[in-house]
């Protein structure tokens, strides 16, 4: 411009007019940029102290991970213990009942013997088997609650949270620095004005230009042409910010959608393991079940044993009671003859006489006793039956619960067919959405970097400069985020700043 044209000493109404209009500008954008500095150091420290955050909780829960699978030692230690108890009282129960049977059945061979003192035998042996069942029972109960601890033990349900959190951070990370980009081409042209502004101020003062209206409204020109560009900046900072608002909205729903889908996938795993601790428990009740069916069987088996042997205890009663009557006839005779002969026979005959009626007495008090000793078996043998008639109703008992519960056990198969298929697809949706909200927040960057490239300059005279100055810019100031480039103030989180932005600039 100096060169085209003579200019006239003392001419300073260009110079003045640019000067005034582009000083405020400048003053102005240096001091966003100091802003913007300080913003970016504090947010810098703000991130450190989150990351610091983030350790110790990543420490804490290194820790309640390790003490948990102390704790799962602690009581698959205490199952494997129960579960050798549990053997052992078996073995020992086992050997208890073939001792009960090899004692029924010398009970049952001998035909003499003390019958009270078998009995006991047998009571004792029956009340020490009763306790080892309660026992047994004892272990098995306690078996279940250790089976059901260990199934709620889930060391991988706590890293969720953290995994969420760091993926909202990345996020909210990925966003900010296109803000910075378009704010750095913005300073970068202001920048490259600068300088012409200041050299046409310093080229036009030492002279005076003779064509003043042509330089006057070139100086118009140039004027209006640094506000239109102003308001075209302000115009692209405002459309800037919908479309990251848009972006952050549409983020925030997808982000919504991962939680939940998150929360009922957890939901569903716990359901899973609560129904595969009911089947663990099924499947148990269902062995007790079967053992018992064994055990009534070789009971029924016993018991019909023993009812044959009741039954020929009984013909051999009868038989005896048909011999001492028999022998209490004769005794009868043997006495009425004695009194008929007392005096017409000899003393011979009286001492053989004497000699049988002893032996017919002593024969008939063993067979009393006998009778007496088949009458207290008959009496243990009926209530044997009673016994055995109270096992069969367990037995019926038994039966019907092993049906219901078969049929429970196949429902609830079912069951966790249709959630493990719920599960999967649950999962294969959640992929998805990911990959959805990843595709659209890539897109959503790269449709702004194309819609807000700077105007007002020529690319190719100017564009080689503004690249240069935004990287070199760009190597010395970190803009900060959650920053209002206007006035300056800092903000928690890139919602308020956006809520902020649009009242600060309208």
């Amino acid at each position: 411009m100096a060169s085209g044209s003579p200019i006239v000493n003392g001419d300073l109404s260009h110079p003045a007019h640019s000067e005034s209009a582009g000083a405020p500008h400048v003053e102005e954008t240096l001091q966003q940029m100091n802003i913007l500095i300080k913003e970016n150091q504090e947010l810098k420290e703000a991130l450190k102290q989150t990351n610091l955050t983030m350790k110790e909780r990543f420490e804490g829960l290194s820790a309640w991970k390790e003490k948990q699978r102390e704790e799962r030692g602690f009581l698959e230690k205490r199952l494997e213990e129960a579960k050798q108890r549990l053997v052992s009282l078996d073995s020992e129960n086992e050997l208890l009942k073939k001792r009960v049977q090899g004692m029924e059945k010398q009970h049952a061979g001998a035909e003499e013997g003390d019958a009270g003192g078998l009995q006991a035998k047998l009571e004792a042996l029956t009340i020490q088997m009763t306790r080892l069942q309660a026992e047994k029972n004892d272990l098995v109960a306690l078996n279940s609650e250790l089976q059901l601890k260990m199934s709620q033990v889930s060391p991988e349900d706590s890293f969720i949270e953290i995994r969420i959190a760091k993926g909202e951070m990345d996020v909210t990370r990925d966003l900010p620095p296109q803000k910075d980009l378009s704010a750095s081409n913005m300073i970068a042209d202001l920048e490259l004005k600068e300088p012409k502004s200041e050299s046409g101020t310093q080229m036009s003062l030492p002279y005076v230009n003779p064509t003043q209206e042509v330089e006057s409204k070139r100086s118009q020109e140039e004027a209006d042409k640094s506000a239109s560009e102003v308001e075209n900046l302000k115009t692209q900072l405002m459309n800037l910010f919908k479309e990251l608002q848009q972006a952050q909205s549409k983020l925030d729903e997808a982000e919504n959608m991962k939680k939940n889908l998150q929360d009922r996938c957890k939901d569903l795993e716990q359901d899973l393991c609560t129904l595969k601790t009911q089947l663990g428990e099924r499947e148990q009740l269902q062995a007790e079940n079967d053992g018992l069916k064994v055990q009534l069987e070789s009971m029924q088996a016993a018991n019909k044993l023993e009812q044959k042997k009741v039954q020929e205890e009984r013909n051999a009663l009868a038989q005896l009671k048909d011999a001492y009557t028999k022998l209490f006839e004769d005794y009868d005779e043997l006495q009425q003859e004695n009194k008929k002969r007392q005096g017409s026979i000899s003393q011979e005959e009286h001492s053989e006489l004497q000699t049988r009626m002893t032996a017919a007495e002593k024969a008939l008090a063993d067979k009393q006793k006998k009778i007496d000793d088949m009458k207290q078996e008959l009496f243990e043998k009926d209530k044997e039956l009673e016994t055995i008639s109270v096992f069969k109703a367990q037995a019926e008992v038994y039966s019907s619960d092993f049906y219901a519960e078969r049929a429970a056990r196949e429902k609830i198969h079912e069951e966790k067919e249709r959630l493990a298929a719920q599960l999967e697809f649950f999962k294969k949706q959640n992929i998805q959405l990911q990959d959805e909200v990843e595709s659209m927040g890539r897109q959503s960057m790269t449709e702004m970097q194309r819609r807000h490239v700077p105007r007002g300059t020529n690319p190719g005279d100017s564009s080689a400069h503004l690249q240069g100055g935004r990287v070199d810019w760009q190597q010395q100031v970190n803009i900060p985020e959650h920053a209002c480039p206007k006035c300056g103030e800092v903000l928690p989180d890139l919602d308020s700043l956006q809520i902020h932005i649009m009242d600060c600039i309208i």
